[in-house]
């Protein structure tokens, strides 16, 4: 029995970890304005994306667009004139279910973002419905008496928190050897004890996407945070996305930091790992102040802080220099 692991590029965590033969990762095509990214978690093409090397191009990234409307114009005949939108292959998760997989496992877990945070997986169920018989032609032509066994799981988070998911799953199949129910039997335990803060980047507070769910901001809400210079910072649950405070606009990457470094001060931890994404050049992070006494006090704890460039679509969709922060609590 073999066990693989499905996920998209906004389940974020560094890249050694996808570099498992167990992750399959389905990369979301964006297209910004002529140029076609494909979001796969790749380091050089992350890289090349948060250092422009124009004004111009900066300009492209800053812009977070609102996915919600953005889906409405991937008709060819839409009369979208926006600086970017995303083209997202709806076929991805059926075209690795048909190629690959099917011979290379006999039991898949998919594991997906909260619902209005993904691009590419939302259908996913369907999906399987419309794929399963051709999946399994596929393996009765190979002579694989097994049947393909397939689960989804939502990880009811996003980002950070969705990583710390599949970092749990790739521990728990390293060591114990589960099957995909068992494994989902543990993730849907694992994951209530999550907790996941993000922050949006650039402008990103003052656009139509914080109308949006998970988010959900109301007018009020929003002119507050324009009239006041400041920024949200929501948690993440299984109800979707929940205000918790705002930070100043100066120094905001900083300030999330240092509310991070605040909340893990009175966290009770019940596994020593914390995980940290950012939509920007990682070199950038490691000189803010916050980010080694964070760095500090996860070691002096006898723990471990993962961090990694965020996803391309999730920076597109959050701004540049969004942060998010995940870590594991014993819940009361």
């Amino acid at each position: 029995m073999t066990v693989g692991i499905l996920v998209d590029p906004s389940c974020d965590l560094p890249t050694p970890w996808y570099q498992s033969c167990q992750v399959t990762l389905v990369p979301n095509s964006l297209m910004l304005n002529d140029q076609t990214l494909v979001d796969k978690r790749d380091v050089a093409a992350s890289q090349a994306f948060y250092r422009p090397t124009s004004a111009k191009q900066r300009a492209k990234v800053e812009r977070p667009y609102d996915p919600h409307i953005a889906a409405q114009n991937l008709n060819p005949d839409s009369n979208h004139n926006g600086p970017f939108y995303p083209g997202i292959n709806s076929n991805g998760p059926a075209d690795a279910l048909t190629a690959n997989l099917p011979y290379q496992y006999d039991q898949l877990l998919i594991v997906t973002p909260y619902p209005s945070l993904s691009l590419s997986l939302p259908s996913v169920r369907a999906t399987l419905t419309q794929a399963q018989p051709q999946i399994d032609a596929l393996r009765q032509a190979a002579r694989l008496v097994r049947p393909f066994r397939v689960r989804v799981l939502d990880s009811q988070s996003g980002y950070a928190g969705y990583g710390l998911v599949l970092h749990q799953a790739l521990r728990l199949l390293g060591r114990k050897g589960y099957s995909v129910d068992q494994l989902k039997q543990s993730l849907d335990g694992f994951k209530v004890s999550l907790t996941t803060f993000v922050q949006p980047g650039q402008r990103a507070f003052d656009t139509a996407m914080l109308r949006k769910p998970p988010y959900q901001l109301g007018w009020l809400r929003r002119q507050q945070l324009k009239l006041t210079a400041r920024r949200p910072i929501f948690q993440l649950d299984s109800d979707g996305a929940h205000w918790v405070q705002s930070r100043a606009n100066a120094n905001f990457e900083n300030d999330f930091l240092a509310f991070a470094h605040d909340r893990l001060m009175r966290a009770r931890l019940s596994k020593p790992l914390v995980n940290l994404s950012y939509a920007g050049d990682l070199a950038d992070l490691r000189e803010r102040p916050m980010f080694t006494a964070i760095h500090r006090q996860i070691r002096q704890q006898g723990g471990t802080l993962l961090y990694s460039m965020m996803a391309l679509s999730s920076a597109l969709q959050l701004g540049l220099g969004a942060l998010s922060l995940a870590f594991v609590e014993t819940r009361k």
